[in-house]
């Protein structure tokens, strides 16, 4: 668990903590699924830098993930599945220099997701687990209602 921020809402909070305790194990195994779905055992390169790259990815995340939901819900011009979408590329890396090969992917994640060449996602936060879920879900709606409420206030909106 992290330390509560002052900047963030307890929704942002809790959507950060979920993400970033998530990272590790999501990173791993996606890693292990695409050696796997390539056909091939694990390389011994990969089981070698998994740790490294499970921390690497997680503290990428920490950082942007907190720099995206400390600025104003008016401001953000990204979301946070796309912050963990962007953290992949380390991983990507290692598979790569592994040779590791992708797998075929539909012309949907091709163009919504280019640099993600061997799957990584998310999709959903539910790729992440349940926590990361409920809080994603959690956040998103305390967002809208955050927007929602501001254009009433600008009178953009009627009650």
């Amino acid at each position: 668990m992290s330390v509560p921020n002052s900047e963030l809402s307890p929704y942002s909070q809790t959507l950060f903590d979920a993400c970033v305790m998530a990272i590790p194990g999501w990173i791993t195994s996606r890693l292990q699924h695409a050696c796997l779905m390539s056909g091939t055992v694990v390389p011994e390169i990969v089981t070698a830098e998994v740790v490294n790259i499970a921390g690497e990815t997680q503290a990428q995340v920490r950082t942007n993930l907190m720099t995206l939901l400390s600025t104003d819900v008016d401001a953000q011009r990204t979301n946070p599945l796309q912050v963990l979408r962007n953290s992949t590329t380390m991983a990507t890396a290692l598979l790569v220099k592994a040779g590791v090969t992708p797998p075929q992917r539909d012309e949907f994640e091709i163009r919504s997701m280019p640099d993600d060449i061997y799957a990584f996602g998310p999709l959903t936060w539910r790729d992440l687990g349940d926590a990361v879920h409920v809080a994603g879900i959690e956040w998103g709606a305390w967002k809208a209602a955050m927007v929602i409420s501001r254009r009433r206030e600008e009178g953009k909106l009627s009650s």
